[in-house]
């Protein structure tokens, strides 16, 4: 499974849409509070840089901040 597109909708949501035309909707807030990791991207504007690459959905120059396909489909983000 691929994400195909990626769309910034508010906040920390994101409308993604998978190769079998599935669209979720994931908040990405929770995940961010918890993951120290991923905190940095508490700033909106980091945040809204995101990429599609190799069919997912990621941050940063180096995949610093990514998520499995399946969760993603599921919308299972913990």
């Amino acid at each position: 499974m691929k994400v195909l597109s990626a769309r910034y909708i508010d906040d920390y949501k994101v409308e993604l849409i998978f190769e079998d035309k599935k669209k979720n909707i994931i908040n990405f807030l929770p995940v961010l509070r918890k993951n120290p990791v991923c905190s940095k991207y508490l700033d909106v504007t980091k945040f809204k840089k995101f990429k599609i690459d190799q069919g997912n959905i990621v941050w940063g120059k180096n995949w610093e901040m990514i998520f499995t396909i399946e969760s993603l489909y599921q919308n299972t983000l913990k």
